[in-house]
């Protein structure tokens, strides 16, 4: 045999490494379905209860000899309310379906974290829903950097955290919105973005798996007026993942000082 083909040649994979790679493989698949079928299961909890809420509201209209004026304006807006639930948990199920179908989803361009970061600030601000909280923009002094982003899935990232501190504080509590330049020893520098406010915080054991989209967390950080499929910090962490950064969470509701969210994004050029 030429050294052109041994350069080629595979080596020779014993009965044992065959075994090993099939009962890894075996391991691998198992883990999956056990996640696609938790998905599947917390899910189907969650949509039966809008769907439910509809099957009544009209159940109730249809038992009604004279539907009144009044009766359509009392079950008007239930139906409205629960309608959009049903499309929030739609729409999050269907952004993460292409999260992981894509490969180049992304429209990438570079930057100013400063004017992309005071955009969405001032959005916020004029939005009525943060009314009752003390929204803070917090940015260093000269802050001149570009990151190589999408602008409208780095969107999508601020508003589910922003979305979700609201859930989780009370009038008069504080969401924060800050950036600055983490330049360790021994790694690349890159931009830091956080989001973090006054509420009611997460359980320091929880702040690791929130991030998965079969965990679901405790009632003590679950909002009565919770909506959606739960899947708006996996989406967060789908995103910054194909931004080649990452997502974390430091909070401890025992200590009732409310949670951070952090982004680290590599200061890199499109």
């Amino acid at each position: 045999m030429s050294e052109k083909k041994k350069a080629f040649q595979q080596p020779d994979l014993t009965i044992e490494d065959l075994s090993k790679a099939l009962y890894e493989s075996n391991i691998t698949l198992q883990k999956t379905m056990q996640e696609r079928d938790e998905i599947y299961a917390n899910i189907s909890h969650d949509l039966r209860s809008p769907i439910t809420a509809i099957h009544n509201a009209i159940e109730y209209l249809m038992s009604l000899d004279r539907i009144s004026e009044q009766d359509i304006r009392t079950v008007l807006p239930l139906l409205q309310e629960r309608t959009l639930v049903l499309e929030k948990m739609i729409n999050e199920i269907f952004l993460l379906t292409k999260l992981d179908s894509s490969t180049s989803l992304l429209h990438m361009k570079n930057i100013p974290l400063t004017g992309f970061l005071e955009d969405f600030f001032f959005s916020c601000n004029a939005d009525s829903k943060y009314q009752n909280r003390k929204l803070i923009l917090d940015l260093p002094e000269n802050f001149n950097i570009t990151v190589c982003i999408d602008t409208a899935y780095m969107t999508r990232v601020l508003d589910n955290l922003f979305s979700n501190a609201l859930k989780y504080t009370h009038d008069g509590d504080s969401i924060t919105l800050s950036a600055h330049i983490d330049s360790p020893v021994d790694s690349s520098p890159a931009a830091i973005i956080t989001v973090s406010d006054t509420g009611i915080g997460i359980a320091s054991n929880e702040t690791d798996k929130i991030f998965s989209r079969t965990y679901m967390s405790s009632s003590a950080r679950t909002p009565s007026d919770a909506s959606g499929a739960g899947l708006g910090l996996a989406i967060c962490k789908s995103i910054i993942e194909k931004h080649n950064g990452i997502i974390w969470c430091q909070s401890d509701s025992n200590q009732h000082c409310g949670s951070t969210f952090f982004i680290r994004l590599p200061l890199i050029d499109c």
